[in-house]
């Protein structure tokens, strides 16, 4: 037992020596093209993978604007062929609702029941 917690303490100790690697985020691209990091980043804060926004950016070498969407698509080959009818849902007026029973209704339904004797 006094082995182990040993080695879990060598073992801590060790994680703590060892230096943390940093990250090469550049926040100045955002601010030179005036956009928040989550325009070219799949990430809301910036930094790991690129959407397709950024990628073009970086195609395009980095210019002082980040294309549109539809652009970023053209300058990586993308080709949308869909119609934007098979995803909007048709327009259906909503079912009518069922009609309120009125207090007779309702007096006569359970005076019904009671009077039931079975099958």
């Amino acid at each position: 037992m006094k082995r182990f917690f040993a080695i879990l303490i060598l073992f801590t100790l060790a994680l703590i020596a060892i230096p943390a690697t940093q990250t090469s985020a550049m926040p100045e691209y955002a601010t030179r093209v005036g956009e928040p990091c989550g325009s070219c980043h799949t990430s809301a804060a910036g930094g790991g993978l690129r959407n397709a926004r950024g990628q073009a950016w970086v195609a395009q070498g980095k210019l002082n604007t980040v294309p549109t969407l539809d652009e970023s698509l053209k300058i990586l080959g993308v080709k949308v062929t869909s119609n934007p009818a098979d995803f909007i849902a048709p327009t259906m007026p909503p079912p009518a609702p069922a009609p309120l029973a009125t207090r007779y209704e309702r007096k006569m339904w359970v005076l019904r029941l009671m009077e039931f004797d079975g099958n």
